[in-house]
């Protein structure tokens, strides 16, 4: 029988930590883009049932880039979150190959964690970038509106 040794809390505790603030970071976009989702949405629905006397949408490059911008950070944040824990359970692998003292398997397990932080990095900037992109072509809208 295998034996999963275990780990001092000092030792990981503070990489959580910093996981922890990076994943709310993302969340923190995610509800943001979803709630621009959710206008867009209305503003819709308020040009189809005919609520709305003005054309909304003169200009639809950039509400649809827009749009475009904010469903792509979701997706994004939706991926940093996945990644970004998946990448700490690949530390703590890495954290008991070490204290199991398994060559073979420590090489295979920093593989991994390695992949997923890219991973989590990659989908962290697209995130970032893809929101700052949908408010500024959002505000770019509204200036070509009014």
């Amino acid at each position: 029988m295998k034996t999963i040794y275990d780990i001092e809390e000092s030792k990981y505790k503070s990489d959580f930590m910093i996981s922890e603030n990076y994943i709310k970071f993302s969340s923190e976009l995610l509800r943001l883009s979803l709630l621009a989702i959710g206008g867009f949405g209305t503003l819709i629905l308020t040009v189809i049932k005919g609520e709305c006397n003005q054309n909304v949408f003169q200009n639809k490059f950039f509400l649809i880039t827009a749009l475009a911008g904010f469903v792509i950070c979701s997706g994004a944040a939706l991926c940093h979150r996945y990644f970004a824990t998946d990448a700490m359970s690949w530390y703590v692998s890495v954290l008991r190959a070490q204290n199991n003292i398994n060559p073979s398997k420590l090489v295979v397990q920093r593989v991994g964690l390695h992949k997923t932080l890219k991973l989590s990095r990659i989908s962290l900037i697209i995130s970032e970038i893809s929101f700052g992109l949908g408010v500024l072509f959002f505000f770019i809208a509204i200036l070509v509106f009014v």
